[in-house]
């Protein structure tokens, strides 16, 4: 019992996070707006949350469910893509255009994806997004507006 309680004592000292090392993976800044949708497709395939949230505007929006749904700020987008990540297996984009005008760039994207459902089954969902990109003062780009089915009727 000494032992144990001499043990716990000492643990008292050690530095927080002493007993398990985290790797702090630098997060990546989208620094042309051709690598968007690439930098998005990798994030969301290796379920990397923050990376994600990290190519956002604090106040941007994303739409939802066909524009039934719309959430923004930060804390609302990292519910989606803790929601998202669990769900999507697998993601791509095609990037169909972009047009750029100084510090904003407008995106139609078509993207595929395959997602576990509810039953553990697994989907394929194809449907073309748009999205906004705004310039910041350092130079790098983050989204602002995310519509996941803004071009879908386009098809």
């Amino acid at each position: 019992m000494k032992k144990l309680i001499g043990f716990l004592i000492m643990c008292m000292f050690l530095p927080v996070g002493a007993f398990a090392e985290q790797e702090t993976i630098p997060l990546e800044k989208i620094t042309d707006p051709d690598m968007a949708h690439e930098m998005f497709v990798k994030a969301i395939n290796e379920k990397n949350i923050d990376q994600l949230c990290a190519m956002y505007t604090d106040d941007a929006v994303m739409v939802l469910r066909d524009g039934k749904l719309e959430v923004s700020g930060q804390s609302s987008i990292r519910r989606v893509f803790s929601i998202m990540v669990d769900m999507v297996e697998t993601l791509q984009i095609e990037t169909v255009y972009q047009v750029e005008s100084e510090d904003t760039v407008l995106f139609r994207s078509k993207y595929s994806s395959v997602y576990k459902t509810p039953d553990g089954k697994t989907e394929e969902v194809v449907s073309s997004g748009i999205e906004v990109l705004e310039r910041q003062e350092d130079g790098t780009w983050l989204f602002s507006i995310d519509h996941q089915n803004g071009g879908a009727n386009v098809l």
